[in-house]
């Protein structure tokens, strides 16, 4: 797949754009109370969470560019916390300063 240049992905929401994986079935196990799930979930809005979000998906992102070495353009089409859309386009913006950028709730586009 080193020759792929246009990469698409739909995706229902960004964890699954990373090796995070938010642990949502193992919270929801072991909090059986609805608020306690709540509070979890809000836990991954934080700016914490949010920042490690970024490192991770700005690491994989790399990752991705470099094995393809003749990717072009990659779109990933999901849904997208509103508090992340910033800082995922500030993160593309510094890793790719000669790049075309596109990131809202719904996708995030890069052209390389």
């Amino acid at each position: 797949m080193p020759h792929l240049q246009t990469l698409r992905i739909w995706r229902p929401d960004d964890f699954p754009w990373t090796s995070i994986q938010p642990g949502y079935y193992e919270a929801k196990e072991r909090n059986r109370n609805p608020w306690s799930l709540l509070n979890w979930l809000r836990s991954l809005k934080t700016p914490k969470s949010i920042a490690q979000h970024v490192a991770v998906f700005e690491q994989d992102l790399c990752q991705l560019v470099e094995k393809l070495k003749e990717l072009t353009s990659l779109d990933i089409y999901g849904e997208i916390h509103i508090e992340k859309v910033e800082p995922y386009r500030l993160m593309a913006q510094t890793r790719f300063p000669n790049s075309r950028i596109n990131v809202e709730v719904s996708k995030f586009r890069l052209w390389l």
